[in-house]
């Protein structure tokens, strides 16, 4: 993949990362997009050994979150990241809908992708191909993250030598972090004692990054580092404060995009049992 570096003494570097690591900021290796990291952005980390009510419960709280115009960033690789990176574009990006009479703005939403690989090696067909691994490949968001790809309106990132072919776990650690860092808050789904997704949230904390996990006792551990939990409801009052901003909605607007009807079926993309059965049958080691 072709790439360019941008360095803290580079006048676009992300403000947040210089403000934050200081002299231990390091350089960053891209493509695309760079200016989607002055949106208001949102992390997102999530431990790989995560059960089903922890992906029923982060589908509930992406009800509220997917209302908010916002960058996501992460590394989209275990079951709940790869969900919810599914769903950053979901019902459409920038476009209007149709529901019950009225024209509807959907959520301006952008995505960042994260490797942990370099990106000599890191392409976006390599990236996106790992993430709609089947039966993945078979959502209509397929089609709609491939094409943002090949016209530019994707951000590819990579802390790693370019030359770097294995996800080592200093990589990994580090794309992590870094990916923290960049975030104007941080959602972290689930992280148990013991796993890396624990130890940065720790960092995350120690850090004062705003950071928030699930209203659940399943997050417990994140629970007593002092990270609040917020369920479909009160999350809105978090991101609100936090500074992220609702989608437009407008009755009278008119565009020239094509319109389409949202989906009567919200409740079932939480209680249809094909999202535990795919967590159950997709989890990675």
């Amino acid at each position: 993949m072709e790439y360019r570096v941008i360095t803290p003494s580079d006048s676009q570097y992300p403000v947040k990362a210089k403000e934050r690591l200081g002299k231990e900021t390091p350089e960053i290796f891209y493509n695309g997009k760079l200016e989607l990291l002055d949106r208001f952005t949102m992390s997102v980390i999530c431990s790989d050994k995560s059960h089903g009510i922890e992906l029923l419960e982060t589908n509930q709280v992406l009800f509220t979150i997917r209302e908010y115009d916002m960058n996501y960033i992460g590394s989209w690789h275990s079951i709940i990241e790869s969900e919810i990176f599914r769903l950053a574009l979901f019902q459409g990006y920038g476009r209007y809908a149709s529901k019950k009479g009225r024209n509807i703005l959907l959520g301006n939403r952008t995505l960042t992708l994260f490797s942990a690989k370099g990106l000599n090696n890191e392409t976006y067909e390599s990236y996106l191909l790992d993430r709609f691994y089947p039966p993945l490949h078979e959502f209509p968001e397929r089609d709609e993250y491939f094409r943002r790809a090949a016209e530019g309106e994707l951000l590819m990132l990579s802390v790693c030598e370019p030359d770097e072919t294995r996800q080592t776990r200093k990589n990994i650690m580090a794309r992590n972090w870094m990916a923290c860092v960049l975030g104007d808050i941080i959602f972290i789904p689930y992280g148990p004692k013991g796993s890396k997704t624990y130890i940065t949230a720790k960092k995350v904390v120690e850090a004062n990054i705003p950071v928030f996990t699930l209203d659940h006792p399943t997050c417990a551990d994140l629970h007593n580092l002092g990270i609040p939990g917020f369920n479909r409801k009160t999350v809105k009052i978090f991101l609100d404060e936090k500074g992220a901003k609702l989608g437009v909605s407008n009755s009278k607007q008119v565009s020239s995009e094509q319109t389409y009807e949202i989906p009567e079926m919200k409740e079932a993309i939480i209680k249809e049992p094909a999202q535990i059965e795919l967590n159950l049958k997709m989890g990675r080691k």
